[in-house]
């Protein structure tokens, strides 16, 4: 079925960007008439296009979040329809179904889900649907910025930020005004919901707090974690609360996380080290323009508490400007030398250093920290990384994917990006020699053991193993070594080729 009519209707297709303040795309849609929103649990096609498939703790997230935002587009009069399954065939066919003259959405980068916002753009356009793509989740675009080098994009971080931040910055938008629905527009609408079967009638259907894959959907390329829902209201669901109305009331509250951020953010036992509005980025709670123009408005602050806090806003744009040049950078180094290190092939290794059991404290409290919040502190995801490929000599992609599956913040960006980082094989990374010693990092940020015995006390339900500190399954020393000569024999294969 197929509807006209003379008041212009816009289906806004939500994505990464579950908020209503300083969307532009909500904001357009609003100018030109009326809207009715959508969002998708999105699974990949046949040629891998679309967004990575979300991890089990960033499931129960957007489950969260996406029925605060229901609430808020409610009063504004805008109706929220969920589906999931394959965006090329839902999307088109909801615009066609509702009469739809524009779709929009907040504009994405990763090349899969650029490539798959294509195949959408051009099936619109055969059924004479216009399609309008917004900013709004950097502040940069990535073709705003360019080296004056050959090289297509920036691969060292301090010129991409001496670059980035002299581009001008946008004042956020307000929430545009309510709408009240004619009552044909109305009953179209409820018509659709009933009769579409892409849709799903509630955001519960979704399935997004089940182990089992998406309503109409293929779980095959759905995280690896399979622990049942229990799991999230014991543990991850005691420390947050997710949706764009906390987020910005954490917004209002930015400068006590600010003040004191240049020397509190190492510090993981400090609860107020660091902003933890990681997660409020990662699905859009909040926009990275308006954490710029909060901490820029903020007068009680030192200009290096400042910086330091702004240097990380633009480090996420670093990533996601790698991602927009780079595809597949959870899979493939960017330092293409590395893909024949030789990485060891240990799961009970694995296993040990996922479930904190390495008998190395600040690891071992910072995965118990992750199996607990579906967070953990950076300098000890630092950390954590770098016992991992380098002491333990197991594949970065494999610590990849178990944060991608267990952080609330893990994006297609920054959790790779930051990886790679860590393992010496990506862009602007650590130099391989460099080798966290956990020990060394635990005397230095954590000297009277407040993190360690924190977390190390604070088991999973599910964690094997006894709880607290045993004998460590590598040691340090030797390992580094053995690091470095597996590095030095990587080099030298590639000399002899």
């Amino acid at each position: 079925m197929a509807f006209t009519d003379p008041r212009h209707l816009t289906l806004l297709w939500f994505r990464d960007d579950l908020r209503v303040s300083d969307h532009g795309a909500l904001s357009a849609a609003r100018a030109d008439g009326d809207v009715v929103a959508i969002w998708v649990r999105e699974v990949r096609d046949e040629e891998s296009r679309g967004p990575r498939p979300l991890g089990a703790a960033a499931r129960w997230w957007v489950h969260e979040s996406l029925t605060v935002l229901e609430r808020e587009l409610d009063s504004l009069g805008i109706p929220l329809l969920v589906a999931a399954g394959r965006a090329a065939e839902i999307i088109p066919a909801a615009a066609a179904d509702l009469g739809a003259g524009t779709v929009r959405w907040s504009r994405r980068y990763a090349p899969a889900s650029r490539a798959l916002d294509e195949v959408v753009t051009d099936a619109l356009g055969e059924n004479g649907i216009a399609v309008e793509a917004s900013p709004g989740a950097l502040l940069v675009e990535p073709w705003q910025v360019e080296p004056s080098s050959a090289s297509a994009y920036y691969k060292v971080f301090t010129p991409f930020w001496n670059a980035a931040r002299e581009v001008p910055v946008a004042s956020p938008l307000p929430i545009p005004p309510a709408q009240t629905l004619d009552s044909d527009t109305a009953a179209r609408i409820e018509q659709v919901r009933e009769s579409d079967s892409h849709l799903v009638a509630t955001i519960d259907d979704l399935a997004l707090l089940s182990p089992a894959g998406p309503a109409g959907g293929d779980s095959s390329t759905e995280g690896s974690r399979t622990s049942p829902f229990p799991w999230w209201k014991d543990t991850i669901a005691g420390h947050w609360t997710p949706g764009c109305v906390t987020a910005e009331e954490e917004v209002d509250d930015l400068g006590a996380r600010v003040d004191g951020y240049a020397e509190d953010r190492d510090i993981p036992a400090d609860r107020d080290g660091t902003s933890r509005l990681s997660p409020r980025l990662r699905f859009g709670e909040v926009s990275p323009r308006q954490l710029l123009a909060a901490v820029t408005a903020l007068t009680d602050v030192g200009a290096s508490d400042r910086e330091a806090w702004v240097r990380q806003l633009y480090w996420r744009e670093f990533a996601w400007h790698l991602t927009f040049h780079v595809p597949d950078l959870d899979r493939r180094p960017m330092r293409p030398e590395f893909a024949e290190f030789p990485y060891e092939d240990d799961p009970e290794a694995l296993a040990a250093w996922q479930q904190g059991r390495t008998g190395i404290a600040l690891v071992d409290a910072g995965m118990r920290q992750l199996w607990q919040t579906g967070w953990m502190h950076n300098r000890v995801r630092m950390v954590t990384a770098s016992l991992l490929t380098k002491n333990l000599l197991l594949p970065w992609q494999s610590g990849e994917q178990w944060f991608w599956d267990t952080l609330v913040d893990a994006d297609e960006a920054n959790n790779p990006v930051s990886w790679q980082w860590v393992a010496g094989c990506g862009a602007d990374a650590s130099p391989f020699f460099r080798v966290f010693n956990p020990e060394r990092q635990r005397a230095r940020f954590d000297p009277e053991r407040v993190y360690v015995t924190r977390w190390l006390k604070e088991s999973g339900p599910r964690l094997d193993g006894p709880v607290g500190e045993g004998d460590p399954i590598v040691d340090l020393g030797e390992s580094r070594q053995a690091a470095l000569a597996a590095y030095d024999a990587m080099k030298s294969a590639q000399t002899a080729d």
